[in-house]
């Protein structure tokens, strides 16, 4: 790193400790622990007589931030049953530099000792499950899973992470909804007993033909819009994080082209995003048949053309990121992109592979926790006369 760069990071560094510092002593932003309240108001919910007759099985529990792994519930579940998460609670990452994760980002379930693993899209969540078996939760901040049946990676500890999240969680006995209004109608606690209900009448489908990462789980940040005859994709997230992917098994040559028009209204960070601490950014990628994936994304400090290496673990070795655009005054325009995606990736990366195989949509807003909002449009791979339309 050149060292105008190692003093920018500095400085980025320097202050985001005296906005840490700041938050603390006066005491605003950093949220009141409030497990026990959670956990009487709910346990009060549960019990009474007009919702009890709609639960099969509700545990509370507290999710620890450390390495202790996934929490038993004691509730066995079968397929098709509907399942509702309620939760709250802080896990902190480093309070020096007000680095915290909420619930939307951090409960995770599974059914079943070999059940595939999933994620709450948001504090509140309802979920007929696909699986069987023992049911399971842990509290897992963003990171690296080992395989898609939650067992941890040994090179990426969660060691540091301090705090708890405190779960409600509800395996109904018929439909959610009526159950949700059951609860709601004895009471609620910082509206999370109405999200919930909202939630499950109203749940955000996954744009057609995409699917999200399973390392980073499902979430609600896409969805399909439409503007006319035209099908958009409107990302809006904040305090999150979610990678959309569209399989594209396409040949790599020196022709190949990723085109696309997108608008960005709002950028989630406004400090380089080059550093751990400010790796918030919106994007679109493409994934390789080599496993690396070159991202194409929009910067709120870095200039036009930079190129770096992620700097997350786990992701550092195989995603590389482009800043295509920085320019403050184009936001909120629709703009047009067309790429040489093999000459960019010698450029960026090194040797080129042989197959594009996804097209991802990335938005990360969970460090500094802001808020991004912006839509894609007219994505294609194109090759002479061969074209793969992605959205």
């Amino acid at each position: 790193m050149a060292i105008s760069d190692s003093l920018r990071t500095i400085g980025v560094l320097v202050r985001l400790a005296l906005r840490g510092a700041f938050t603390t002593v006066l005491g605003s932003g950093a949220p009141k622990p409030d497990g026990e309240r959670f956990d009487a108001a709910f346990s009060s919910f549960l019990a009474n007589p007009a919702v009890a007759p709609h639960i099969r099985a509700a545990r509370l529990l507290q999710l620890q931030a450390d390495e202790s792994g996934w929490a038993a519930t004691a509730i066995d579940v079968k397929p098709g049953d509907q399942v509702t998460v309620i939760a709250t609670g802080t896990l902190w990452a480093s309070k020096l530099f007000d680095m915290r994760f909420g619930a939307r980002i951090g409960v995770w379930l599974r059914a079943g000792d070999e059940g595939t693993i999933f994620k709450t899209p948001g504090e509140v969540a309802t979920r007929r499950l696909d699986e069987g078996g023992p049911l399971y939760l842990v509290a897992k901040p963003p990171g690296e899973w080992a395989d898609e049946q939650g067992r941890f990676d040994p090179e990426y500890p969660r060691s540091g992470i301090t705090g708890a999240l405190y779960v409600c969680v509800i395996v109904w006995k018929g439909d959610a909804i009526e159950g949700l209004k059951a609860l709601l109608q004895v009471g609620d606690y910082q509206n999370l007993v109405s999200r919930a209900l909202d939630e499950a009448l109203k749940p955000v489908p996954t744009p057609e033909g995409w699917r999200y990462l399973w390392r980073l789980g499902q979430g609600a940040i896409y969805r399909d819009t439409r503007q006319g005859t035209e099908r958009h994709i409107h990302c809006h997230t904040k305090e999150d994080v979610g990678i959309l992917q569209f399989p594209a098994d396409f040949p790599l040559s020196d022709t190949t082209r990723l085109t696309w028009r997108w608008k960005v209204d709002r950028l989630p960070c406004e400090l380089p995003e080059d550093i751990q601490l400010t790796h918030d950014y919106l994007s679109i990628a493409v994934e390789f048949d080599n496993g690396q994936d070159l991202t194409y994304m929009w910067s709120g400090r870095l200039a036009e053309g930079t190129t770096f290496k992620c700097p997350l673990p786990f992701w550092d070795k195989v995603e590389t990121h482009w800043v295509l655009r920085s320019n403050p005054a184009e936001l909120g325009k629709w703009l047009s992109e067309d790429r040489p995606v093999k000459a960019d990736y010698a450029r960026a990366i090194g040797v080129p592979p042989q197959r594009i195989v996804r097209v991802w949509l990335i938005a990360v807003s969970v460090f500094q926790r802001g808020e991004g909002i912006c839509d894609y449009a007219d994505i294609e791979l194109v090759d002479g006369d061969k074209r793969l339309k992605i959205l």
